[in-house]
């Protein structure tokens, strides 16, 4: 038997258009893609190149805080309830896509992914040795690898929300958009007069996120997938289930 608190992402679409012109005008007519309380299914963080410009390294952690729902008796429950896609995206110091892979993180799990995870595939002819910007997507898992998961129409959907496949390739918009995602990157860094490393923690920051940024992310990454070995589950996110 499944044992789940409801959750609705209960607002109106009046609402939900006040939300999106109370952000910033970007896009047409103002739209952005994650308004509201979907401000943070969109994080940005960055790993710093170590001094003398050797490759960037580090570790992301990830945590799903149950927005979606949990079940009510713990992990282990068929179907799994809450848990969400976090899409990610890496890019080059001179804006080039470099990797992209997801990570299906379960509520109160921990994805711990280090910088290997982020480098780009064979086929990119690429070495983020200035450092690189890491994106995180996070959507509704879907039902399978190419149909996206929707907290519905305009964010009224009661869960629970039970499918479980990611593909960081698809399209997306704001109905498939999850909020609850907390990510923290620690990178590796060195003291220029001591040349001891040490580790930066610093916490991943919300943003806007326009049409034309998403596009650009997931349209990339399709290419990706198919050309350059990138598209799939992240490596490190294989057994955190």
């Amino acid at each position: 038997m499944l044992f789940a608190r409801p959750f609705a992402l209960a607002f109106s679409t009046a609402a939900l258009a006040a939300a999106a012109y109370a952000q910033p005008a970007i896009g047409p007519a103002g739209r952005v893609v994650n308004p509201g309380i979907f401000l943070d299914s969109f994080q940005v963080g960055f790993f710093p190149s170590p001094t003398g410009g050797a490759a960037a390294q580090g570790f992301v952690d990830i945590v799903n805080t149950g927005a979606l729902g949990a079940s009510a008796t713990g992990p282990g429950v068929v179907p799994p309830v809450g848990d969400v896609c976090v899409n990610v995206y890496t890019f080059a110091a001179n804006q080039q896509e470099l990797q992209c892979c997801s990570c299906l993180v379960s509520p109160n799990a921990l994805a711990h992914l280090p910088s290997s995870d982020f480098v780009p595939g064979a086929g990119r002819r690429v070495a983020p040795t200035a450092g690189f910007v890491i994106k995180l997507l996070t959507t509704v898992p879907g039902p399978n690898f190419t149909t996206p998961g929707t907290n519905g129409s305009n964010g009224t959907v009661a869960g629970p929300f039970t499918n479980t496949v990611c593909n960081p390739a698809i399209a997306f918009d704001t109905q498939n958009l999850a909020p609850g995602t907390r990510a923290w990157a620690t990178t590796v860094q060195s003291n220029p007069a001591t040349s001891t490393p040490s580790l930066l923690q610093t916490e991943f920051q919300t943003a806007v996120l326009s049409p034309g940024e998403i596009t650009k992310m997931t349209n990339i990454c399709s290419v990706l997938q198919a050309n350059a070995g990138g598209g799939g589950t992240c490596p490190s996110c294989l057994n955190i289930q």
